[in-house]
This record gives C-alpha cells, sequence and structure tokens, in this order.
C-alpha cells in the first residue's frame, strides 16, 4: 500500500536522452516503478520510453501496434493453460497478456473495484460541491463586508467534509488492499487447481 502513498507524478514528456537513459537502466535491471519515480512520470510513460529505444534499435521499427509471440509448451503445460483459460473464460492469447501484464505490473482494476472507485468517486464529487459552496459564500463575504468568517454551523460543515474525505480515504485503501489480497487468493487457488 505504500505505494498509494507516493507523490503524484506529474504528466510530461520524457527528452529523448532521458528515454535513452530510462531504456539503458530497465536493461541493466532497474525495475519499472523505480525509474517512473525518479523521473516524475508514471509506469506507462517508462513503459512508452523503452518501447521507443527498442524500436529505434538495430532489431528495427515496430511495424504495427501488435507483435505477435510465440513458445514453446510442454503438453501438460499446454492442459493447465488451457484449464485454467477455461476457468478464467479466456482465450490463450488472453490468459498470456494478462500474466504478463500483471507481471509486469500493470495495474487491471477487475469490475468490483472499478464499480466501487466510481462510487468512491461520486461521493467526492458531492463533497468537492459542498467546499465550494463554503468558499463562494466565505468569497461573498468578503467581497461586501472586508473579511470573511465562519458560522459556527459552517465550521461544523468543513469539520464533516474533512471527517468525510479522511473516512473516503481510508476506504480508498482498504479497497485495493482487499482487492490485491482477494486477487492472490483466486489466483493462488487456480494454480493450485491445475498442478493437481
Amino acid at each position: 500500500m505504500g505505494s498509494l502513498h507516493l507523490p503524484m507524478t506529474i504528466n510530461r514528456r520524457l527528452s529523448a536522452s532521458e528515454s535513452k537513459e530510462i531504456a539503458k537502466a530497465a536493461a541493466s535491471g532497474e525495475s519499472v516503478t523505480a525509474l517512473a519515480g525518479r523521473f516524475g512520470v508514471s509506469r506507462p510513460t517508462v513503459y512508452r520510453a523503452i518501447e521507443k529505444h527498442r524500436a529505434g534499435t538495430a532489431a528495427g521499427p515496430v511495424t504495427s501496434v501488435e507483435a505477435r509471440v510465440s513458445a514453446r509448451l510442454a503438453p501438460y503445460e499446454l492442459v493447465a493453460l488451457d484449464v485454467l483459460a477455461g476457468r478464467l473464460g479466456v482465450s490463450r492469447a488472453e490468459l498470456s497478456r494478462r500474466v504478463l501484464r500483471r507481471a509486469a505490473d500493470f495495474l487491471e482494476a477487475d469490475p468490483d473495484v472499478s464499480e466501487a472507485i466510481r462510487d468512491l468517486t461520486r461521493q467526492i464529487k458531492v463533497i468537492g460541491g459542498n467546499l465550494n459552496q463554503i468558499a463562494a459564500h466565505l468569497n461573498r463575504e468578503a467581497r461586501y463586508q472586508g473579511r470573511a468568517s465562519l458560522a459556527a454551523a459552517q465550521w461544523k460543515e468543513v469539520e464533516a467534509a474533512e471527517r468525510d474525505l479522511k473516512s473516503l480515504t481510508r476506504s480508498l485503501d482498504g479497497l485495493f488492499l482487499n482487492a490485491a489480497k482477494r486477487r492472490k487468493a483466486r489466483i493462488s487457488d487456480l494454480l493450485r487447481e491445475v498442478s493437481q
């Protein structure tokens, strides 16, 4: 959960030299998360920099959005792959993509997490609307009286909004923690069943 409390990254473009430095650091084993923190960008930006550098190397440019990758599997591995894909209701290719994306630390929220985030967003918008009303009242009062002061009822509203925001923050932390635990347990159960 510590990653949720990292400073927000700024959406910015990397320079050509930064992209090259990121690609070299990644090739030498530095993690994508560490590189994102060091350069102050998101992980997808780091992945794009690595891909851009790879496209410009001797291997030649990538000519399509997607690339086909082949892997040789032993018969029992193929059976395990098909069983797991069947349980999840996805194709072999989709299962392979999901496994790779999770191993590479992409965030793919499941439907329950997505719905909970939408609900939290709605609640935060309501709180934001309340805070905007308080700010508008204070601005109006300052404009007409030369100063603004909060009445006791208004202070209570601000304190209630602060409590609500803290509660939502705790809920959000718990949501991600529980979702991660559920996903880990589900994957462990599936892998255990497939190996039996």
